[in-house]
């Protein structure tokens, strides 16, 4: 059994993880510790940081995004785009389950959960806050950790930018009338 799990490891890339992406976990949660940290003794510098923004976008974290999403695209032959349409069933299932089960059935954990469940919990003039900020992220799926995610695994990134701005045109469109009608 462990020589059949080392094959599909092989053959998933597992076996050619570097140090870094071996132990991603690890350096998330040194990150959130060091950013609580530097938050809790620092916290003048970024509220100033916090700051920096054009039209309620925060420059730093924008950059920070593109920086996550660029070795991504740096492999993506924008010749080789053509021959994506032969995923039409992968695009499909992912468009099926980012726009018609994930944003509804969010919607209903979040009703279930901090409606009911955790309601006791919770401040009560805040209840809707926390439910419609579950409905919105929820109805937009995250771009860059899709291209960081396929990276890691070494995905097919024509794939994955064909699939990424599919969904982002169509988020442009659905987004605003699927949380209307789920707020």
């Amino acid at each position: 059994m462990s020589a059949q799990c080392e094959t599909a490891a092989k053959k998933a890339g597992g076996a050619e993880m570097g140090f870094f992406e071996r132990y991603l976990t690890a350096w998330v949660l040194l990150c959130i510790v060091i950013g609580i940290g530097l938050g809790h003794f620092s916290n003048g510098t970024f509220q100033a940081v916090g700051a920096l923004e054009i039209a309620r976008v925060n420059l730093p974290v924008a950059m920070l995004v593109w920086l996550m999403i660029i070795p991504m695209l740096l492999k993506v032959d924008l010749h080789a785009l053509r021959g994506v349409t032969q995923h039409w069933r992968g695009v499909g299932v992912t468009l099926f389950v980012n726009w018609a089960v994930k944003p509804f059935s969010m919607a209903l954990l979040a009703w279930l959960f901090i409606g009911g469940l955790f309601r006791p919990f919770l401040p009560a003039e805040q209840i809707d806050s926390y439910i419609a900020g579950l409905i919105i992220l929820a109805a937009a799926p995250c771009t860059a950790m899709v291209f960081v995610w396929s990276h890691l695994s070494k995905g097919e990134p024509h794939f994955t930018l064909s699939q990424v701005a599919l969904n982002d045109v169509i988020m442009i469109f659905a987004f605003a009338p699927t949380v209307g009608l789920l707020l």
